[in-house]
């Protein structure tokens, strides 16, 4: 049940990764928070997982999905920081001072997740990774508003995000500036793509979504579409003779 899922494709040229794609937590295990924190932005990245079915299909490509809510293990952390004892100002009972057997085997998970994406990249090489997420319009402990509908995160390789800002900017209508490494920076939240991208040369788009724009359908829909023609142009911007 949770082992990371994989949407096939026939374009081995991008590969999706959603690595906050799920809220769910292995059976047995209570991680000691309130009910309605596993449906909050805390647990996973809402929407993250539709955007990310929705431009695999339109685009025929692969996607990589976790399985587990990220406050069982935070598979965009660091093995040493993926497991959390707060978020957002709330405390995660379960996580505090876990034996070294319950952690290793949350970090079995952790394991599974990148080592999949490291042999989906190995067995069919793509040209470009996209790393799909979303935040919150607002922290609870940082409430300040957070004006931006869609955003780029990078850490030092800029060659895909400088054609992915291009497009986002011509974009008409997002209702809001696009974000150039915010909420978050890159340079120090990426480890996804910093250990299956920018580790081994591959271009990378990581994609930062606000939840209020992708909370229904008509949402994804209008936010997938703007994604993929981000992805699309990014492609082109990367290889024009392609």
């Amino acid at each position: 049940m949770f082992a990371p899922r994989l949407i096939e494709g026939d374009d081995a040229n991008v590969i999706l990764v959603c690595d906050h794609a799920s809220n769910a937590v292995p059976p047995g295990l209570d991680l000691g928070v309130p009910a309605e924190a596993l449906t909050q932005h805390v647990a996973w990245d809402i929407g993250a997982e539709a955007i990310t079915r929705t431009v695999a299909a339109a685009l025929s490509c692969r996607a990589w999905l976790a399985s587990a809510s990220r406050l069982v293990v935070d598979c965009n952390r660091d093995p040493e920081h993926a497991i959390p004892e707060t978020s957002d100002g709330i405390p995660i009972p379960a996580n505090i001072g876990l034996s070294p057997t319950d952690r290793a085997a949350r970090l079995a998970l952790h394991t599974a997740f990148h080592d999949g994406l490291a042999h989906q990249i190995e067995q069919r090489p793509p040209t470009l990774l996209v790393s799909i997420h979303s935040f919150t319009p607002a922290l609870v402990s940082a409430p300040a508003p957070r004006p931006w509908p869609i955003a780029l995160l990078w850490n030092q390789d800029y060659r895909a995000t400088e054609h992915g800002l291009a497009a986002l900017r011509a974009e008409p209508d997002l209702g809001g500036p696009v974000g150039a490494n915010e909420p978050y920076s890159g340079q120090v939240l990426n480890y996804t793509v910093d250990r299956h991208a920018e580790a081994i040369g591959l271009p990378a788009l990581g994609f930062e979504i606000r939840q209020d724009l992708i909370s229904d359908a008509a949402g994804v829909a209008r936010w997938a579409a703007i994604v993929a023609r981000t992805i699309i142009a990014t492609q082109k911007g990367l290889c024009p003779e392609c």
